[in-house]
């Protein structure tokens, strides 16, 4: 049988913590689990980010943070980075505040 090919979750996100954990606490009732996750950060605090890291959903899912300064609203910049930082085969966009 062949493996399932990796899936790349790339979500966007900025200084909504709530938000992100929400999104990612639904990531782990995925029954597939053939999927990594990149958090595409376009300039949030370092409060969000220490939120996201120490979230127990983002240990489960072994989530990768990419982020770059904040300059307005540059998602498109952002999730470009999250898309170089992933290894999937195939890459699904969601945001962090949905």
């Amino acid at each position: 049988m062949n493996a399932s090919p990796l899936v790349s979750v790339v979500i966007t996100t900025y200084n909504r913590s709530d938000a992100l954990l929400a999104v990612l606490a639904g990531l782990t009732r995925q029954t597939d689990s053939t999927f990594e996750v990149v958090v595409a950060d376009d300039g949030s605090r370092a409060e969000h980010q220490t939120v996201l890291l120490q979230a127990p959903a983002a240990k489960t899912l072994r989530v990768t943070h990419v982020w770059h300064p904040d300059a307005g609203f540059t998602a498109s910049r952002v999730r470009n980075h999250g898309v170089a930082a992933s290894r999937g085969a195939y890459i699904v966009f969601l945001d962090g505040d949905c």
